[in-house]
């Protein structure tokens, strides 16, 4: 199938606030696909390739976000409206990622490309299925020569992109942003669920990473890696809620929300 190339005028330097409220142009920033362009798809596809032709541009937004960086009850957590994602790191890998944004050349924009698109569950029994993404991994990999790959469930498309650029994880840190910003590599796929927001819950709800003894998708790729020299990441990100005793009012419970990137 026949990939896209988006191109645009972009700002030199962008805060947090310029980002998020930011009216995403359709007919400019235009993705031909058969599959549904969800907002997040097209936001996210937009800023990705923003970052990639002016990294160091993006400094501004990577301090601006280290406001939301709270430690409670010990742990390190960003902290954005009603998202709350555990943090390895914390302040030490927002600096790491300004360092990083600040030393790479841009590159050009990457293009999307249907054929490495992974079609994405909106059932939610579907979307918390952990051998789901694997399944739907194992049916194009090869064939389309993808070359990295991983989930995220972080609904904001804006809040999305910053902490996988940030990619502050225990597991494989920094693995998604050198994808994204890797300029070797030339097509993405990007697919999302769904979202609603239901007003009902009064905890704080925080995702944090679940540690479990899964380690045979990371064998197989570190087999596939010394085979091929290839650059293969399942950089999936589980999480699991985990509600702590702190109250507010109009808390947001959200529905389950994932997206799928794969890169070649």
């Amino acid at each position: 199938m026949g990939c896209s190339c988006i191109s645009s005028k972009l700002k030199d330097k962008y805060t947090l606030e310029d980002i998020i409220s930011t009216e995403y142009n359709s007919s400019k920033k235009e993705i031909i696909s058969i599959y549904p362009l969800t907002s997040y798809v097209k936001n996210v596809f937009y800023l990705i390739n923003k970052i990639r032709t002016n990294p160091s541009g993006f400094i501004k937004a990577i301090e601006q976000a280290e406001k939301f960086i709270k430690e409670i009850n010990g742990r390190k957590i960003f902290w954005y409206n009603d998202i709350k994602i555990a943090l390895n790191e914390g302040i030490s890998m927002f600096n790491d990622c300004k360092n990083y944004l600040n030393s790479i050349q841009p590159m050009d924009e990457i293009n999307f490309c249907d054929e490495i698109v992974l079609e994405c569950p909106t059932e939610e029994n579907k979307i918390k299925e952990k051998n789901y993404f694997k399944e739907k991994i194992l049916e194009k990999k090869d064939k389309c020569g993808i070359k990295a790959y991983f989930r995220d469930s972080i609904y904001i498309p804006e809040i999305s992109v910053l902490l996988m650029i940030v990619d502050d994880s225990s597991k494989n840190p920094r693995k998604k942003r050198e994808c994204l910003l890797n300029p070797n590599f030339k097509y993405i796929g990007i697919s999302a669920s769904d979202y609603i927001n239901n007003n009902n819950e009064n905890n704080i709800i925080i995702n944090t990473k679940e540690d479990n003894n899964e380690n045979n998708a990371e064998k197989n790729n570190e087999g596939n890696e010394k085979n091929n020299g290839g650059n293969i990441y399942n950089n999936e990100d589980r999480f699991k809620e985990e509600k702590i005793n702190i109250n507010i009012n109009n808390e947001s419970k959200r529905k389950a929300f994932c997206a799928y990137f794969t890169l070649k």
